[in-house]
């Protein structure tokens, strides 16, 4: 496991002060590799010793030690790709683990996912009279996802990937608006920026996010993204990406059923305008 991961999910155990270290860290792991402890230390506004004691925490001697481990992290280029599998990897031995990973992050996610978050969201979207999705990055492409799930639930759905547009959604928001937001991390300063905008608006804010993160914090429900299933930092979001996609389909699917009868008529018109699209 890379000294990264190790870091990811640590924070939610750490101190005050360790906390703010981690948070510089895993804001920019590349630029930690060439700067000194009291550099990062001031930095993170903490005592150089406290730098000294995350290390620990995380099983290097010194800071020296551990910018060694997250230097070879971030070289070795399998790193970006995935941390399932391994460089030289026959097709059936990639298929297999990619496979294999994604089934132990859905299982994973039986058991954390919580069942209140869960009822809260599809209450707060049933009573909403506009839905506005936004991510940005890996996040993008899942806010999309969201927005074709849902607008066929009756309710005004729209998925924003541009910050500009974000913000200005953000603002002109109201309090029967619910704003979804996708953040892996939930430390990306663009989207903690619209959230804080949307709050001051007065709309309902749901994230899918890391629990302990500042975007979460921000939030008035927050569901977990499984961000400590895989480092983001270093590799490309692929078993996380499975997870927000099935709760997206749980969210779904629990808006659905809270709309009773309505909804599946609903559903069952805009199913029947496509009868005519096939062969």
């Amino acid at each position: 496991m890379s000294v990264l991961i190790r870091l990811q999910q640590s924070m939610a155990n750490l101190s005050k002060a360790e906390h703010r270290i981690g948070e510089v860290i895993l804001s920019n792991p590349e630029a930690i590799v060439t700067i000194t402890t009291a550099e990062l230390a001031k930095r993170a506004e903490v005592s150089d010793p406290m730098v000294s004691r995350l290390c620990k925490t995380l099983g290097c001697q010194s800071f020296p030690a551990f910018k060694v481990q997250l230097a070879k992290s971030l070289a070795s280029k399998e790193s970006f790709i995935t941390e399932a599998v391994s460089p030289g990897d026959s097709a059936g031995s990639y298929i297999e683990k990619r496979i294999s990973a994604n089934q132990a992050a859905l299982e994973y996610i039986r058991s954390h996912l919580e069942t209140e978050a869960i009822e809260q969201a599809v209450e707060a979207l049933k009573q909403a009279r506009q839905i506005d999705i936004f991510g940005v990055g890996g996040s993008a492409a899942v806010a999309q996802d969201a927005q074709h799930k849902l607008f066929r639930l009756g309710v005004p759905t729209i998925a924003y990937q541009d910050h500009l547009m974000q913000r200005m959604a953000a603002a002109a928001a109201g309090e029967q608006t619910v704003i979804l937001m996708f953040s892996i991390t939930g430390r990306t300063k663009s989207m903690i920026e619209v959230a804080k905008i949307a709050k001051k608006s007065g709309a309902t804010l749901i994230t899918i996010t890391s629990p302990g993160s500042p975007l979460a914090k921000l939030a008035d429900i927050t569901i977990t993204s499984g961000d400590e299933l895989e480092d983001t930092t270093v590799y490309v979001p692929m078993t996380t990406r499975i997870v927000i996609l099935t709760i997206i389909d749980i969210i779904a699917t629990g808006l659905a059923l809270a709309q009773g009868q309505e909804g599946g008529e609903r559903l069952q018109k805009i199913k029947h305008s496509l009868d005519d699209t096939r062969f």
